[in-house]
């Protein structure tokens, strides 16, 4: 995938990002991992696993990773029906915003905003926005019908407020969990993408989504990542704080200090 041009508007950076420069191969020099690939109905928790781990991995799941999984399909079920008994549509971002900075369990990795040129319309406009977000390549038939479900689903919910001149909704948007045990590593990375209603307006209106016909459409995104601390992962951190009280690590990381500043360790 050819590098995304950066422009500098406002002091923010935006990732141009044409749909015909997607890839549409994974084809390479390299022979990567087996990945199995699962994802809920409404395409909101992804999930990848490596089968062919190398020798002595065991397929499926460790209990480990289970446990982190299930904690988070747990807090997608509870966030949803939090935003149900609120009032609020699953896709209104800003309500599902402030559930996200207050929880605790979320760690801001990046943030960036993206500028996605598209001429295509119906599954194929879903599949290759969820692509580029995502950053998923190859064939994505197994998965693309829920994942195309959930954006034409904010669409709907863009084009239902665009249409509101009452409502007081700013922006649209999701949160999707990718969950992945590669090589025997648990990783839950959330991805939030969202749009604002007032600039993309026309695109909503158009309902791009929905219609049989090609037309050029340019829309302004904004992508999230952050990683997910399950509570299974908190009993860990008191095992690692206590090994951070050790002496022996403290006297391990001063010796570490002395080296890098050029001096000698005291006797």
């Amino acid at each position: 995938m050819p590098d995304p041009t950066e422009n500098t508007q406002n002091n923010a950076q935006v990732m141009v990002i044409n749909a015909e420069d997607l890839p549409t191969s994974t084809a390479g020099t390299s022979v990567p991992a087996t990945k199995e690939f699962a994802v809920n109905a409404t395409g909101n928790l992804f999930v990848a696993s490596t089968l062919n781990a190398g020798a002595g991995a065991q397929n499926g799941l460790t209990a480990e990773a289970q446990k982190a999984f299930s904690q988070v399909s747990v807090f997608f079920a509870a966030m949803t029906k939090a935003m149900n008994e609120s009032g609020k549509n699953l896709y209104d971002f800003d309500a599902l915003n402030n559930l996200i900075q207050r929880s605790g369990l979320f760690v801001a990795m990046t943030k960036s905003d993206v500028q996605y040129n598209s001429s295509s319309f119906g599954v194929t406009f879903g599949s290759q926005l969820i692509q580029a977000l995502l950053g998923l390549s190859g064939d994505l038939s197994s998965i693309a019908h829920s994942l195309t479900s959930l954006i034409s689903e904010v669409g709907k919910q863009g084009f239902a407020i665009s249409n509101d001149s009452t409502s007081k909704v700013s922006k649209v948007g999701t949160v999707v969990f990718v969950c992945e045990y590669l090589l025997g590593a648990v990783s839950i990375t959330p991805i939030a993408i969202y749009a604002d209603v007032k600039s993309n307006s026309d695109n909503f209106k158009a309902g791009p989504c929905f219609q049989a016909q090609r037309t050029k459409t340019s829309w302004n995104l904004s992508k999230d990542v952050y990683l997910f601390v399950p509570p299974e992962f908190m009993d860990q951190a008191v095992t690692m704080n206590q090994a951070m009280d050790n002496p022996d690590f403290e006297k391990l990381v001063q010796k570490m200090v002395n080296d890098i500043e050029g001096g000698k360790q005291a006797q």
